[in-house]
C-alpha cells in the first residue's frame, strides 16, 4: 500500500501530466496511475530502434499553447523542438487526390462570405455555424470532411464554440512544431520530474474516501492512498468509478460520449512510394477519416503513414484500404503499428454539462481533468489542468 501521497492521479495522458507537473513543481509528493504499459494517452509516437519516429495520435504543437509552453519552459525543452515544415494537404475524391481549392464553390464561398459578421457562434452546431459561412455545397464536400479529420469522428452536431479557438502566439517558438523523437517526448519528460512516480499497467478498479482522503484498489489487489484524489480518465470510466461515492458527478460524466478510433501506422522506403511529400491526406466519404504524414519532418529513406478509421473495421480491411491510397503492396511496408483510443464526442449543451461537474466539486478533495472541459485541443487540456491544479495546490495548504 502506498501512503503519505498529496495527490494520486489516475490517466497519464497530457491533461493528468500536466496536472502532476504543477503540483508537483509546488513541492507536494505525486503518483499517477496509468493502466496502459506506457505514459502518453493521445501522445503515441512510435519510435525504431534506429531512431525513426512517427505519430500514432496527437501530432502537432502550436506557439499558440500558451500554458503548455510555459511547461516545455519548465522542463527546459527547446533544444529538442522541431519546426514542422510545410506541405499540403490533399482532398482524396474518388479514388483521386486534390486540392482543396479544386473542390471549392467559389461563387458559393462569395455569396455566403457576409455571414461571417452577423452570424454567432453561441448555441449553434459546428453545422449550422460554418454551413453558413462557407454555404452548403461546400460545407458537405469540403469542410465537413476537413473537420471531421480532426478529431477522428464526424464534428457537425459539436458545438460550434469548441473548435479553433484565437489564441495569442509566441514569436520565439515555431509557429507548429514538435519534438526529437516525437510529441510523446514532452510527456515522457513531465512524467519523469521531480515529485512524480509514474505507475504504469496499474488500472484502477475502486475509488472509496477514507479518513479525509481516498483509496484507490488497483487490479491486482494494490491500494494506494492520498490526500487527494484527481481523474484524467475518459468521461465514461471516470463516471464508472466514481458512481458510488459521488454520484451528481458521475451522472454528468456519463452523459458525455465518446467515439473510438481505430489507428494503422506503416513504414515504407521513400524509394517506393509514389505519393507527393504530404502534410496529410482527409477523404471524402470513406471508412478512415484521416491520414498523417511524417513528411513534416523529412527522414532522407523513410516515409510513414498513419490513418485514422472509424470503429468496426477489421484490421484487413485497414490494411487493404491503406495499400490502395499508398499505391504500396503489404509486403512493402518496412514496420506496421496499430492503435486504438477514443475522444469525446460532444453536442450542444456540453457547456451545462461541465458546469454541472464543477459545481459539485469544490472542496471536495476531488479533481477533474480531461479533453471533454474547453475543447479538445491539447492546450485546452493544459488550461483545465492548470485550474484544477491550483484549486488542489489551495485545498493542501
Amino acid at each position: 500500500m502506498s501512503e503519505n501521497l498529496d495527490l494520486v492521479v489516475l490517466g497519464a495522458g497530457i491533461s493528468g501530466l500536466c496536472l502532476a507537473h504543477r503540483v508537483a513543481r509546488a513541492g507536494r509528493k505525486v503518483l499517477v496511475l496509468e493502466s496502459a504499459a506506457e505514459p502518453g494517452g493521445c501522445f503515441r509516437s512510435q519510435r525504431q530502434p534506429a531512431g525513426f519516429w512517427f505519430e500514432m495520435g496527437a501530432h502537432t504543437l502550436y506557439n499558440s499553447y500558451g500554458s503548455l509552453l510555459a511547461i516545455v519552459d519548465e522542463l527546459g525543452l527547446h533544444d529538442r523542438m522541431l519546426t514542422r515544415q510545410k506541405a499540403p494537404f490533399r482532398l482524396l475524391v474518388d479514388g483521386k487526390l486534390r486540392s482543396i481549392s479544386s473542390q471549392l464553390s467559389l461563387s458559393e464561398l462569395f455569396l455566403s462570405a457576409w455571414h461571417v459578421f452577423t452570424e454567432r457562434k453561441q448555441g449553434r452546431t459546428v453545422a449550422e455555424y460554418y454551413g453558413k459561412l462557407v454555404g452548403r455545397k461546400n460545407w458537405t464536400r469540403v469542410f465537413a470532411p476537413l473537420f471531421a479529420a480532426v478529431p477522428s469522428q464526424p464534428t457537425d452536431s459539436f458545438p460550434a464554440e469548441i473548435l479553433f479557438k484565437k489564441r495569442p502566439r509566441r514569436k520565439d517558438i515555431p509557429r507548429s512544431f514538435t519534438f526529437a523523437g516525437g510529441i510523446q517526448t514532452l510527456t515522457d519528460r513531465i512524467a519523469a520530474g521531480p515529485g512524480i512516480t509514474v505507475q504504469t499497467n496499474a488500472k484502477a478498479r475502486t475509488l472509496a474516501r477514507r479518513d479525509g482522503g481516498f483509496v484507490v484498489e488497483i487490479d491486482g489487489g494494490d491500494r494506494v492512498v492520498a490526500r487527494r484524489l484527481a481523474l484524467a480518465l475518459p468521461a465514461p470510466e471516470a463516471a464508472g468509478l466514481l458512481a458510488p461515492f459521488a454520484p451528481e458527478v458521475a451522472a454528468a460524466l456519463a452523459r458525455i460520449q465518446v467515439a473510438k478510433i481505430e489507428s494503422v501506422g506503416v513504414v515504407a522506403e521513400a524509394r517506393q512510394v509514389a505519393l507527393p511529400r504530404l502534410a496529410g491526406i482527409v477523404p471524402v466519404d470513406d471508412t478512415f477519416f484521416s491520414v498523417v504524414t511524417r513528411d513534416v519532418v523529412p527522414d532522407e529513406h523513410l516515409r510513414a503513414f498513419t490513418f485514422h478509421f472509424r470503429a468496426g473495421v477489421s484490421l484487413d480491411e485497414r490494411i487493404a484500404r491503406i495499400c490502395a491510397v499508398t499505391g504500396l503492396g503489404r509486403d512493402q511496408f518496412a514496420y506496421v503499428a496499430t492503435h486504438a483510443t477514443s475522444l469525446p464526442s460532444l453536442s450542444l449543451g456540453h457547456a451545462g454539462l461541465t458546469e454541472e461537474i464543477d459545481r459539485h466539486l469544490p472542496a471536495s478533495g476531488l479533481y477533474i481533468t480531461g479533453n471533454y472541459f474547453g475543447g479538445l485541443a491539447i492546450e485546452d487540456c493544459s488550461l483545465r489542468s492548470a485550474k484544477e491544479a491550483n484549486r488542489a495546490l489551495a485545498e493542501l495548504v
